[in-house]
């Protein structure tokens, strides 16, 4: 056992393996393939027939992209499969040419191959996967971490986004200032902007194609289409030959499920999520369609956090009290610590309001991870219920973020919510029950109203004084803005007085062992007042009310009351 843990600790002490980066530009994963072989034809001029066979001709060339730091290549399956015989005629002249490949090179853009560790321009491949009716195909050249370009999310592609298209137009034809005939030259990537035109559909009702208003030549296919933030959301495949300014990409969303189908959906950095049942979140006032898997975990009435299973990508919805409009919370989530680590700024492109309910807003914003180079992406939704908003958002890598935008899109879409404080007020002082068993089954520090909400939760952190033995928080089932937070010490040493001028240097209603402060929490004003008290020799008892600014007085009437019933 000794010698197993020894192991353990030192397996812990070896640092972790470095996480492959995305390609710093989509140009550095964008491949240049060409397919080399040999070529027999027969020609016949006017009744004499001869042959003539060449070897390690180059056939053909296109495009393709890293999407995997294992090594693996998207390409189109009209780029890669092997020719047909065709004949060539002029005057009588006829030839019947037949082509066999022998090898598939990938080869990388000269600014990328000295970040590959590779030495080598050109590498052979082998083809892991392909389809002939989606015109898709997959190479793999061996190898680990190399730069990729990440996959979007194609059902998040609207008309008008912009988007970069990345190929080899007509080969080294390009390479006009060189010499074209040089079997190691590789050619620069051809870039051009253009944006999705149209939404193109097959008979089954489906998204079939993205039309796009690039310039798309011969040897764009199978190059990636991505957008400003660096995702591919489409893989070229053609153009119409009698129009400019149309050309068609297969949607990431069809290459992903032909990744599934065939096994290497597993070698992609980031999960894709699909989105599971409305899901009753009960006394929250939510309904929600959550990432299948995913569960709120969050005890607390005001709140909902859930991750989505093997995605890297958290959920959570704060409800808070505020008179601000939308904007103003919006940029209190996006642009300050208030409820995200992460203060982040409005992304390029962010997703917009399209929701029937026009009380819901939608948004994105992008960040660092704090410490890190990773970049992170957070998917938002404010649902204005008046007096209440709910601020609903998924924060996680960009990359996974990307890849699951339709679904994250979709899930906020479908929020639902009622108001939790109705407005009615809680029960007089003098007619709650007050018992010590609503604090969960006895453990609690202190008897509580009876028939209020029981949450976690301990009152304001004093300076010097130690963590509690025990904790309560409780509010009334109508109104999750006024709060009673308890707090005990089996401690006789520390004095009331004394504890209470630690957590305030004003004193509260009830003498020289209370305390009471203010603040002020998205445009609403909250007055905290708290007391000390002994309840025996040797328990010290902190109780506190939060209450608006509106209901101070009766916080202070119901914590002179909790006083005299609290202590067991």
């Amino acid at each position: 056992m000794k010698a197993l843990l020894a192991l353990a600790l030192a397996l812990l002490a070896l640092p972790a393996p470095a996480r492959p980066d995305r390609a710093r530009l989509p140009a550095d994963a964008t491949v240049f393939i060409r397919l080399v072989g040999s070529a027999h034809v027969e020609v016949e001029d006017a009744g004499l027939r001869r042959s003539v066979d060449l070897d390690a001709v180059e056939i053909s060339t296109g495009s393709g992209f890293l999407f995997s730091p294992a090594g693996y290549v998207l390409t189109n399956d009209h780029v890669v499969n092997d020719p047909e015989e065709f004949i060539l005629a002029r005057g009588t002249l006829r030839a019947k040419v037949t082509l066999t490949v022998s090898r598939i090179d990938v080869c990388f853009r000269p600014g990328a191959v000295s970040g590959l560790g590779t030495g080598a321009t050109c590498t052979p491949a082998t083809v892991a996967a392909s389809d002939a009716a989606l015109d898709l195909a997959v190479l793999f050249i061996g190898g680990a971490d190399h730069p990729y370009v990440a996959l979007g999310d194609s059902d998040a592609a609207t008309a008008g986004l912009p988007v970069d298209a990345f190929g080899y137009p007509f080969g080294r034809d390009v390479e006009v200032g060189k010499v074209a005939t040089a079997q190691d030259l590789v050619p620069e990537v051809s870039t051009t902007p253009g944006s999705v035109s149209a939404l193109r559909a097959d008979d089954a009702g489906e998204q079939r194609y993205l039309q796009v208003t690039n310039t798309l030549n011969p040897g764009n296919s199978g190059g990636p289409l991505v957008t400003k933030e660096g995702f591919v959301v489409g893989v070229i495949c053609m153009k119409l030959r009698q129009g400019s300014g149309i050309g068609f990409a297969i949607p990431v969303n069809r290459v992903r499920e032909f990744l599934e189908r065939t096994g290497l959906e597993q070698f992609l950095p980031a999960r894709r999520l699909r989105l599971g049942a409305l899901q009753d979140l009960g006394a929250k006032g939510i309904q929600i369609r959550l990432p299948d898997g995913a569960a709120d975990t969050s005890p607390f009435r005001s709140q909902v956090e859930a991750d989505a299973k093997d995605g890297g990508i958290g959920f959570r919805i704060d409800r808070v009290l505020s008179p601000w409009h939308v904007k103003r919370i919006e940029d209190a989530l996006i642009g300050t610590h208030a409820f995200e680590t992460v203060a982040m700024a409005p992304r390029e492109g962010r997703i917009g309001a399209r929701s029937a309910d026009a009380r819901l807003f939608l948004g994105g914003a992008m960040g660092g991870a704090p410490g890190t180079s990773e970049d992170m992406r957070m998917d938002y939704a404010i649902l204005d219920l008046g007096s209440e908003k709910l601020v609903a958002r998924y924060v996680g890598s960009a990359e996974a973020m990307a890849l699951n935008e339709g679904v994250l899109r979709e899930s906020l879409l479908s929020l639902q919510a009622r108001r939790l404080a109705t407005g009615d007020g809680p029960a007089p002082v003098d007619t709650l029950q007050w018992s010590s068993t609503q604090a969960g089954a006895g453990h609690g520090p202190v008897a509580l109203p009876a028939g209020w909400v029981v949450e976690p939760g301990r009152p304001s952190a004093c300076p010097g004084l130690p963590q509690p033995d025990r904790t309560a928080t409780a509010s009334p089932v109508q109104d999750f803005t006024l709060v009673l937070r308890a707090a005990s010490w089996s401690d006789g040493s520390v004095s009331p007085v004394s504890a209470a001028a630690a957590c305030s240097t004003r004193r509260g209603p009830l003498g020289e062992a209370s305390y009471t402060t203010r603040v002020n929490w998205m445009g609403v004003g909250y007055t905290v007042d708290g007391v000390f008290l002994r309840a025996g020799p040797q328990q010290l008892l902190q109780l506190e009310t939060v209450s608006t600014d509106e209901q101070v007085a009766y916080a202070r009437v119901l914590l002179a009351a909790w006083v005299r019933n609290a202590p067991e």
